[in-house]
């Protein structure tokens, strides 16, 4: 049962990878055309903000869906690390996507991890996508030589970090007031912030607690390294939209080797912004995925006159 605090949206359990995952809906006018994947700590209810603004540059009529990644929100977390690898993601992606997309092909949004996911996924199963929309995917220039390697800049010391973050509060109060005064949370906008604490905190006599929990965020970042990134150097043939942060965290030289790659590849760059980007400026973020599904007609909609995304 959803708590008191979490989003009024449709709610459905697809199974990926033997777990029951959490799927949230934004219903249109038909089928979803659009799958959303959050990045590690988050929930698929920080989508919301976003989803809103997409839906005003892109049509009213657009349907979405957004699910808690495994160990994140609602879904079941697995106990062991190894569950964690990045390879791990793709494939739940995937089953999500076949399981969701109605038959017709979707376009795979995704933030950070969820955008790497989202890649590589489009990368190995190009039937089941239309294009990816991409916001500071996480990636890194070469396969690491051992899982013991960091497999992007920062891993293990990301990985450090989070196994000793605060995650238990004495009430939803305590928690936004500690969280709102720290990066990145501080940055955020306020939408994506109670978005945020509606899909990402649990509620209970003892307290509040964040869902993702310190070991499996840390298992995340530590599991990158079981990630294969060869599909997506091999060539990724839908349309794709890099929507990169002013001071963002993407590397640049994988950046260039994905851009090679992915001939149908177009920059935006959102100013002002971190890593964060999706939920520092969630309606700049949403207007340029709505008229990105729109360039694709979809969901129906009419391709928008040629221009800037505002």
């Amino acid at each position: 049962m959803l708590d008191a605090d979490a989003a009024e949206l449709p709610v459905r359990t697809v199974r990926a990878g033997g777990l029951r995952l959490r799927v949230v809906a934004w219903t249109g006018d038909g089928p979803p055309c659009a799958l959303l994947l959050h990045a590690t700590s988050f929930c698929a209810d920080v989508w919301a903000p976003v989803w809103a603004a997409a839906r005003e540059a892109g049509g009213a009529g657009l349907g979405a869906v957004a699910v808690d990644v495994r160990g994140h929100g609602r879904s079941e977390a697995p106990a062991s690390p190894e569950a964690y690898g990045w390879g791990r993601l793709v494939d739940d992606a995937i089953a999500v996507a076949e399981a969701v997309g109605e038959g017709a092909p979707l376009v795979l949004a995704g933030h950070s991890s969820g955008a790497t996911a989202a890649l590589v996924a489009a990368a190995r199963r190009p039937d089941l996508v239309r294009g990816v929309f991409a916001v500071e995917p996480v990636l890194w220039p070469a396969a690491p030589a051992s899982p013991e390697e960091d497999s992007f800049p920062g891993s293990r010391a990301l990985a450090a970090r989070a196994r000793k973050r605060r995650h238990a509060f004495p009430n939803r109060h305590e928690a936004r007031l500690f969280l709102e005064a720290r990066f990145p949370y501080a940055g955020f906008a306020p939408a994506a912030l109670e978005a945020f604490l509606a899909g990402g905190l649990a509620r209970g006599p003892a307290g509040a607690t964040l869902r993702c929990r310190p070991e499996v965020e840390a298992a995340l970042y530590e599991g990158a390294a079981s990630l294969d990134l060869g599909p997506l150097w091999r060539g990724l043939r839908v349309p794709l939209r890099l929507v990169l942060a002013e001071h963002g965290a993407t590397h640049p030289g994988a950046l260039a080797r994905l851009e090679a790659a992915a001939p149908l590849a177009v920059r935006e760059r959102v100013p002002g912004t971190t890593h964060f980007a999706a939920l520092e400026d969630p309606v700049r973020v949403g207007r340029a995925l709505g008229a990105f599904l729109a360039e694709l007609g979809a969901g129906g909609a009419a391709p928008p006159a040629a221009g800037p995304v505002p």
